[in-house]
């Protein structure tokens, strides 16, 4: 995970105060390896203690853990480009449509994979092991992400619920209980009926997870247990919401491929069951 690309993306989200020790990491990147966290309030006119919230907040367990990460990427272009700065032009030819995709696709996974939190992963992945059923909640293009991770879960038998009716699924989510549990797929993170479906179940006990862009403050982040987050889009001009349902989907292939891992043995046993058992009714 990049502290850089972490700050950069999350500045609009942040509070005052996180603004200030932001930029300041931002604007003298040696300083802020080089100085404690006691000299670094003194500069900031914040406190040592707000630097290491600040640390955690980005994801790093302190201040020491920040610092390391920012070493490695001290030569992170400051001017980088935004990711989604490439947008569809009414005279783009065909080839040069092409290598716009491949530009954005490719930036847009390389910011996925900066922002992700090896931690919260291991923790969504625990979760999904440990409980008695996985309740899938999202619609549009999360939706499709839903549908995706639906089918890959079942193949190796774990019990899990999604539908495109919201009205369905939140019968079922009805039964939700402190041993489930929901992940809740919005980019925006202000999607009614998904925070509606997300409250629900904290309330009844279960964990919720959160996939959705970076903004701590959206209310689907606040109300997660745990988050995953995806790069913000900065563009109003872009490609719909296939950036932000290919990190979508990124996520979700890591925490069926990282679950299926856990029980490699039993996962191949289940595969190979599904499988023949597709092929018996294709013949």
């Amino acid at each position: 995970m990049s502290c850089i690309y972490k700050i950069k993306k999350g500045f609009g989200s942040f509070t005052q105060n996180e603004k200030i020790i932001a930029q300041y990491i931002l604007d003298h990147r040696n300083e802020a390896i080089e100085k404690s966290a006691q000299e670094l309030g003194e500069v900031t006119h914040t406190s040592a203690a707000s630097w290491i919230r600040f640390s955690q907040k980005l994801g790093f367990k302190g201040l020491t853990a920040l610092k390391v990460d920012l070493a490695k990427n001290l030569d992170e272009d400051q001017e980088e480009d935004e990711i989604f700065n490439v947008v569809i032009e009414e005279q783009d030819s065909l080839n040069v449509m092409v290598k716009k995709i491949q530009t954005i696709n490719a930036q847009h996974m390389e910011g996925t994979y900066k922002l992700l939190n090896i931690d919260s992963l291991r923790t969504a992945i625990d979760w999904m092991d440990s409980a008695r059923r996985i309740y899938l909640t999202g619609i549009g293009g999360s939706g499709i992400a839903c549908l995706d991770l639906m089918h890959k879960l079942t193949r190796i038998d774990k019990d899990v619920v999604y539908y495109e009716d919201m009205h369905i699924l939140a019968a079922r989510i009805a039964h939700i209980n402190q041993d489930d549990v929901l992940i809740a797929l919005s980019y925006s993170g202000e999607t009614p009926i998904i925070n509606d479906l997300a409250k629900f179940a904290k309330g009844k006990g279960a964990k919720v997870i959160a996939i959705t862009q970076y903004n701590t403050k959206s209310t689907l982040a606040s109300l997660a247990d745990n988050a995953l987050y995806i790069p913000v889009k900065e563009k109003e001009l872009r490609l719909g919401s296939i950036t932000s349902r290919n990190s979508t989907l990124a996520f979700t292939d890591l925490l069926y491929y990282c679950l299926s891992k856990l029980h490699y043995d039993q996962t191949k046993n289940d595969l190979i069951k599904t499988r023949q058992l597709i092929q018996l009714l294709n013949s």
